[in-house]
């Protein structure tokens, strides 16, 4: 029969080599960066520093909101001239006009901004027509037309971009470019 003293020592003893044991385990092991930083090796990459995007947008000086219909969302679309037909980055701005391109940051490099108001639908999706009229929503316009949309993304980054779109009184773009943001998918 076990004494419960006996069961008390022993069960401290077999605790204390679980405790070194897992100790002498975790002391071996990698951090995450480590291992991330093997993975990429491995596969012949390197990891790329990221740096903040993020400011406000506004329209004709308001805020972005659009009460009369709820489903209407302001988008920013990052647009890589060096890769055209890539899927690009998109961001919603908020109805205080702020947004913010990923936690993380963007990756280092040369980019185009488009905006577009477009309607949800569905989780992720929005469609056009665009409510600004095509005429923030063409990247290969925006370079020529607006040097505020074209932005070289270094480090540190930069988190207060100030854009006004300017809409009242404007005439439309009839036809979209073929980079125009005209529906963002996830």
């Amino acid at each position: 029969m076990i004494s419960r003293s006996s069961w008390g020592l022993r069960g401290w003893r077999w605790s204390s080599l679980l405790v070194l044991a897992a100790a002498a385990g975790c002391s071996s092991q990698q951090s995450s960066e480590q291992r991330i930083k093997i993975a990429l090796e491995t596969a012949g990459m390197k990891a790329t520093a990221l740096n903040p995007l993020a400011g406000t947008v506004t329209i004709d000086g308001l805020p972005p909101t659009f009460p009369d219909d709820r489903k209407k969302h302001l988008v920013i679309a990052l647009y890589d001239p060096q890769k055209p037909d890539a899927k690009h980055l998109h961001v919603l701005v908020r109805e205080d006009g702020s947004f913010k391109f990923t936690e993380d940051g963007i990756a280092p490099g040369h980019y185009v901004l488009a905006f577009a108001v477009l309607r949800r639908k569905g989780p992720g999706n929005f469609i056009g027509p665009d409510a600004l009229n095509n005429l923030y929503n063409d990247p290969d316009l925006n370079a020529k037309t607006y040097p505020q949309f074209v932005i070289d993304h270094a480090s540190p980054g930069k988190k207060d971009y100030e854009f006004n779109l300017e809409f009242a009184g404007r005439e439309p773009v009839t036809t979209p470019g073929p980079h125009a943001v005209t529906k963002v998918k996830p």
